[in-house]
């Protein structure tokens, strides 16, 4: 991996944006409550709300595509760790609408299933959007 360190507030706003996400498909709680509630918890560290909120209503948007896409793929949420299916729609959410490299979308979330998920799920992520890029 890369050295992280000039991307600290990139990093932190990727890290809060999947925790949402997943605070999200957990408690099915509006998105725009999320942000506010991030938004104040987190007040005071550099975090790109601008990206986090706009990504977040994203995969709200779009979730019912996004579930397709890995259905697509033989993924069914049922089948699912919730940590590893909000870095899979923060994924996919990225890929296709989002501004960052398919590289970058990668890496980045093979990094937080490393940091978030089970020790194996990486695995897991990187095969499916594997397999995603290769379908598309």
């Amino acid at each position: 991996m890369k050295n992280l360190a000039n991307f600290k507030v990139e990093v932190r706003t990727r890290e809060y944006l999947v925790q949402a996400i997943y605070q999200f498909f957990f408690s099915k709680q509006d998105t725009s409550d999320i942000i506010d509630q991030f938004k104040d918890e987190h007040k005071n560290k550099k975090v790109n709300f601008d990206v986090f909120s706009s990504s977040l209503e994203s995969i709200k948007d779009n979730e019912e595509h996004l579930k397709k896409i890995l259905e697509s793929l033989g993924v069914k949420d049922s089948n699912m760790d919730l940590i590893d299916k909000s870095i899979l729609y923060f994924a996919l959410n990225e890929m296709i609408f989002g501004n960052l490299d398919k590289p970058i979308v990668i890496d980045e979330s093979l990094r937080l299933s490393k940091k978030f998920s089970s020790p194996d799920s990486y695995k897991f992520i990187n095969a499916n959007l594997d397999k995603y890029l290769k379908s598309t």
